[in-house]
């Protein structure tokens, strides 16, 4: 691992609320994940790789599947959740830019909302490539332009707090215009573009507070409440989520995912 600030930045902003951001906050995308692992073709004996792992939810789906999973995350309180979900996996601390494995052991590699976090994006699709077996699939997903998704609301309620331009490496959107995902599939990994879709999720907790306490889990959260404290990012929240909640006091937060699908020659 290296000392680069950006990723021990990254890395203690994805620590501040572990086991939320696995329990609350990263089951999530549950449907998103199903969909990478359908259209991969993961099942029996599939040798996965998923990037950015975090708390291993997609892992363990995978390994339902019948899959040999691998996971790969900077942030060693997530990947200590993902070997309790998944004791038969592997799980290694490691950077996207320069993966701590070998060259083409892998049937499908595997990343949602992990690139555009990356020190360089386009690096991170080429090591995705790199350890893909010939004819191996890459799938990445992200979240689709800013103003079609509810939750960027949120993001920038969080973001409003904090003063000062942070260079952490925390870019939700990175990858987020329309050709962001297929460009780098193809022209930094050098794949096959076979599969691009959509993928509609709202995200549903039954009250606020299990809400807020899923966003103080993600990085965004966490860098707010370090600058101006976990109580005013509790009330701009709470504010933010006002047009969400529903009469019963649940709230959904409807969002778009893309994704890309893409086969090494």
């Amino acid at each position: 691992m290296s000392d680069h600030p950006v990723i021990a930045e990254q890395r203690s902003l994805w620590s501040a609320n572990p086991r939320d951001w696995a329990e609350i906050a990263e089951p999530q995308n549950r449907q998103l994940f199903e969909e990478l692992l359908d259209r991969t073709g993961t099942a029996s004996g599939t040798r996965l790789l998923d990037i950015a792992c975090g708390s291993g939810y997609a892992a363990a789906l995978a390994a339902t599947r019948g899959a040999e999973v691998t996971g790969v995350d900077i942030t060693p309180a997530l990947l200590e959740i993902a070997r309790e979900r998944t004791p038969g996996g592997t799980f290694v601390e490691g950077e996207m830019d320069a993966l701590p494995l070998e060259n083409a052991q892998f049937d499908v590699v595997t990343s949602v909302n992990g690139f555009q976090f990356a020190l360089d994006p386009r690096q991170a699709f080429a090591e995705a490539a790199r350890v893909l077996a010939p004819a191996g699939r890459l799938a990445a997903a992200t979240f689709a332009e800013p103003e079609r998704n509810e939750g960027t609301a949120l993001h920038l309620a969080m973001k409003a707090l904090v003063d000062e331009p942070a260079d952490d490496g925390y870019a939700p959107y990175a990858l987020s215009s329309p050709d962001g995902l297929v460009r780098a599939l193809e022209d930094a990994a050098g794949l096959r573009l076979t599969d691009v879709g959509e993928v509609n999720l709202a995200w549903t907790y039954p009250d606020t507070e299990t809400t807020v306490r899923a966003l103080l889990a993600s990085a965004g959260g966490a860098r707010a409440s370090r600058v101006a404290g976990e109580h005013r990012v509790r009330e701009a929240i709470e504010a933010a989520l006002q047009p969400f909640r529903d009469p019963t006091g649940g709230v959904s937060i409807h969002n778009v995912f893309r994704y890309v699908v893409g086969v090494k020659p």
